[in-house]
């Protein structure tokens, strides 16, 4: 039984609101059965259903509460509750917010696009059933969907005005809540057949409970943690959003309303709060709710009511105004990178990876196939990848990712100043994943060593998409040595697409799939949250690099570094750049751990996967893990002592010079 509800006086809500979650649920999109987790929160939601109980509420209140709710008034609830749920899809979106309830936003596992229009698909599903119920019905919706809209222009209006005022505040809480509130109880009371003065009283206390909501719900996020509130708190003042006790404390305390006329880092945000706080106006705020709560409970004296139903009813809106449980967040699976093996490999790999590099000549002594920009960038923690289906399978997908670190070195050397030897080197790498037997030397011999062993097993479109994938990457690679001969900088809106196509992420994932022994499924990758996994992994993870490697990067005059676009592109100094960055890669950090959270939760509901909802599953959050750890690697970290292979000689046995130019026609 919700709240403080006395079921001797509603003996039907639990059931009812059983029907009610029965007819809530995700919106079916024809045909496309692997998008519905986007509007589906799962059965274990902590979601109160605060709406749908003031509808039935609303109802037992004007009929007879000994007598289970009508099928509309179930309906009508559920309508008015995916009215809300939709709106939140847009609020997290507007307040970037990467959390609600202890669980990842939409917009977080999604992206806002997404998430914009499976609000839209909730909000209008919940319009089609009250339709379905009457033009009353969805009039009333329309109104306070007006309302709502109305109430939230107003607030994004008034951002970062200091001087706001209390009126305004009223305004946009009237709309924003109060009116879903509002029309919670008027549909309840619709259903019931009452006279227009009873549904309008109900209305009324349903739009005075709602400005006490909000009010309340903007005093915890001044005074409450984010585990009680299960979402961020004090995230109103960074944002400029300044409810009634900001507005309050600032009309009497010049240095907060100094603070406010700006936007405010984390620090400056919690020392406002710390202002608001200690002005009282908090209490001021307090009491204006209570006042709200009266006017409420005032509405319901002129319905003629047996008044233990009435106080029942009033009981329950104050139990949800005094809240304070702890929501329980869903648990969260750390990122962070355990304890390393002694070696940094899996047993067996190290010697083998030493030996090979020696073998075929990509190394020419043990030293060298030490060397920390190859080895030492594989040398993954221990635990964070599942095992290898086997050791052959687990030695071929270390040697992949060694060879391609190698292929990375050859373009990225800042000794390679001749856009020729650039394109030979293209050409010779090409050349040889078509197998030219012309080819010779020790890429060439690392190569197919490795070939047989990767298709083994695997279907000939892998094949042949793998090696699309390695040409693909050596016409990017060559770009980019083009671009850091040529001395050019990308925009930052070009970074991204530019970065990505030298990131060899597909061949990150190939390798992965060789070292589960797995093929995933093409829809599989072509889903959205998929698709995001996979862009917010890349980003975090090359961005982080940047970072961490920008001294070097600085000094051969890498291109594609986003500090160096940032400083480029914008003029600001290298201190502001990197602050700059660094925040952008907290907020795609959190964002990723989110999406790495929701994907086990995912690939349960994924059509298709023929038993393998696990695996794959496991296969990503691997891949996302070992890419997190990235920026913890010895890739950026030469020992005093370090052999360094000599490049030029790799890349003398490959060069692949133009052919003659075809003859002209006189």
């Amino acid at each position: 039984m919700p709240g403080e509800i006395d079921s001797a006086v509603f003996p039907h809500l639990d059931a009812d609101l059983d029907r009610v979650r029965d007819v809530l649920g995700p919106v079916q999109l024809r045909g496309r059965p692997e998008l519905t987790a986007l509007t589906d929160e799962g059965s274990d939601t902590s979601r109160r259903l605060v709406r749908p109980t003031l509808t039935l509420l609303s109802y037992y209140l004007l009929t007879d509460p000994e007598v289970p709710a009508d099928d509309r008034v179930v309906r009508g609830a559920a309508a008015v509750e995916l009215m809300h749920v939709g709106s939140l899809y847009h609020d997290d979106v507007v307040d970037h917010a990467y959390e609600r309830r202890g669980r990842a936003s939409a917009n977080a596992v999604w992206g806002s696009h997404m998430a914009v229009l499976g609000g839209d698909s909730v909000t209008f599903s919940g319009m089609r059933m009250l339709a379905e119920l009457g033009q009353r019905e969805v009039l009333a919706a329309t109104i306070a969907g007006e309302q709502m809209c109305a109430g939230m222009v107003i607030e994004a209006a008034d951002q970062y005005v200091a001087s706001r005022s209390e009126q305004s505040y009223l305004d946009t809480i009237d709309g924003k809540t109060a009116a879903v509130l509002s029309l919670a109880c008027r549909v309840g009371a619709m259903q019931a057949g009452c006279s227009e003065e009873q549904e309008e009283a109900l209305a009324l206390f349903g739009r005075q409970f709602g400005l006490a909501y909000q009010l309340y719900d903007d005093i915890l996020d001044l005074t409450s943690t984010a585990e009680e509130m299960g979402k961020p708190v004090n995230a109103d003042l960074p944002e400029g959003i300044y409810t009634l006790p900001v507005i309050r404390a600032a009309a009497r305390d010049q240095s907060l309303a100094r603070l406010l006329r700006r936007a405010m880092t984390g620090e400056q945000a919690a020392r406002a709060r710390e202002l608001v706080i200690a002005s009282g106006a908090v209490d001021e705020a307090r009491a204006r709710a209570e006042e709200f709560i009266d006017q409420a409970a005032g509405q319901l004296t002129a319905v003629a009511v047996d008044p233990s139903a009435r106080h029942a009813l009033t009981a329950y809106v104050q139990s949800i105004l005094d809240r304070r449980t702890p929501v329980l967040a869903v648990p969260r699976q750390s990122t962070q990178a355990p304890v390393a093996h002694r070696d940094g490999f899996p047993p067996g790999v190290a010697q083998w990876l030493r030996s090979w590099l020696v073998d075929t000549g990509l190394a020419l002594t043990p030293a060298e196939a030490d060397y920390h920009r190859w080895t030492g960038a594989i040398r993954t923690p221990a635990q964070i990848l599942a095992p290898a289906a086997d050791a052959a399978r687990e030695q071929t997908a270390y040697g992949m990712a060694v060879f391609t670190l190698v292929c990375d070195d050859l373009f990225e050397d800042p000794q390679l100043r001749d856009p020729e030897a650039v394109t030979a080197l293209r050409r010779g790498l090409v050349a040889m994943l078509r197998q030219d037997p012309e080819m010779h030397g020790a890429i060439p011999t690392a190569w197919a060593s490795l070939w047989p062993r990767l298709r083994e097993g695997r279907s000939a479109r892998w094949q042949k998409r793998f090696l699309d994938i390695l040409e693909d990457w050596c016409e990017a690679a060559e770009r980019e040595a083009h671009h850091r001969i040529n001395g050019y900088i990308p925009s930052t809106a070009d970074y991204l697409p530019l970065r990505m196509s030298t990131s060899g992420i597909d061949t990150a994932l190939a390798c992965v799939e060789v070292y589960q022994d797995r093929e995933l499924p093409s829809t599989l990758r072509s889903h959205p949250v998929i698709r995001r996994l996979e862009e917010l992994g890349f980003w975090v993870t090359f961005v982080e690099n940047d970072l961490v490697g920008l001294d070097q990067d600085e000094a051969d005059h890498v291109p594609y570094n986003l500090v160096r676009a940032v400083r480029h592109e914008t003029g600001c100094t290298r201190r502001e750049a990197v602050e700059q960055v660094q925040r952008q890669v907290a907020e795609q950090r959190a964002q990723l751990e989110a999406v790495i959270r929701y994907v086990p939760a995912l690939f349960r509901v994924l059509p298709g996967l023929s038993g393998r909802r696990q695996e794959y599953a496991e296969l990503y959050v691997n891949m996302a893990s070992v890419g997190l750890w990235g920026r913890e690697s010895d890739r950026y970290t030469q020992p005093s002592a370090s052999a360094v292979p000599d490049l030029e000689r790799l890349r003398r046995e490959i060069y692949y010079p133009a052919a003659e130019p075809a003859p002209t026609t006189p």
